[in-house]
């Protein structure tokens, strides 16, 4: 017969035996759950990284559009404004000071007075824009130049001015003096010896004005007008080259912007690259397990 003690010692061994198995097999499941746990933990974690970086990628984006943005706006603005200048400054010179005494006479005179409105304007607008350069760009090279030029341009707008309203005057005198004589009302040779007289020594001194207009007129204005177009394309030399610096310049900031951003997103997928492997080592890791099990 088999002893009690045997058999005692037997029952114990298999309720050893079967509290191991249940423990194991609670392990095992514990085990499972955890491991399967992690792989949904990571994938979570991957996706709101992913989704985290998206944002701040869209948001550097637009930061580096605006940054972009605002160095053009500066570089077209000082553009816009030497330009502007420039222009002004030509049409003043060109179109209102190019002036010749010569295309005027008895005849045309009276226009004399618009031109000389003309180049007012053209003075006004010019100083305008010169106001508006100062505030923009930087340079003080370049301001003074245009100041200069600007100035030797007034000095020939004044010499022009001058004599076209001087002249305006001797015109208006003959063509006076030419309609009295030609009237039919009116006999020059029944006036007076005084009257003659009189009316002889204005006509000479007319012509004598109008001779020395002419005379000097011409080489008068050539030396202004050559002075003035002298500074102006100093003005547009230093103006070339100032632009040509601002936007190199401006091309290097931008550059500098969008290969800090390049590296930034580079960095950002990077790390999202490393979460998803780890992420797929753990998910293998957790499936070849699950399969050695079963």
């Amino acid at each position: 017969m088999i002893s009690i003690n045997f058999v005692l010692l037997l029952i114990v061994v298999i309720c050893v035996f079967l509290n191991i198995g249940q423990i194991y097999l609670i392990y095992s499941q514990g085990r499972k759950l955890a491991d399967k746990s992690d792989v949904r933990l990571l994938t979570d974690i991957l996706s709101q990284i992913h989704d985290r970086n998206m944002e701040e990628n869209d948001l550097l984006k637009s930061n580096l559009s605006i940054h972009t943005g605002q160095n053009n706006h500066i570089f077209n603005e000082r553009k816009n404004a030497i330009l502007e200048y420039f222009s002004s400054l030509n049409t003043w010179m060109w179109d209102g000071l190019n002036l010749t005494v010569q295309d005027y006479n008895h005849v045309n005179f009276e226009e004399i007075t618009k031109r000389i409105t003309n180049i007012k304007d053209y003075y006004n607008k010019t100083n305008i824009s010169f106001a508006v350069m100062q505030l923009t760009i930087d340079s003080e090279q370049l301001v003074k130049i245009g100041y200069e030029a600007m100035m030797d341009t007034l000095k020939l707008h004044h010499f022009v001015e001058n004599t076209m309203k001087n002249y305006q005057k001797t015109l208006s005198w003959e063509k006076t003096l030419l309609d009295k004589i030609t009237s039919k009302d009116y006999d020059f040779f029944k006036l007076s010896p005084d009257m003659k007289s009189f009316y002889e020594r204005q006509a000479r001194e007319n012509e004598e004005e109008k001779r020395r207009a002419l005379d000097g007129y011409n080489d008068r204005h050539w030396e202004l007008f050559k002075q003035a177009i002298a500074d102006r394309n100093l003005f547009r030399d230093v103006a070339k080259e100032e632009l040509s610096e601002l936007e190199q310049f401006v091309y290097s900031r931008n550059d500098e912007k969008n290969d800090e951003l390049t590296n930034i997103l580079k960095s950002g997928t990077s790390h999202i690259k490393d979460i998803r492997d780890l992420s797929a080592r753990r998910e293998y890791v957790y499936n070849r397990e699950t399969e050695n099990k079963f």
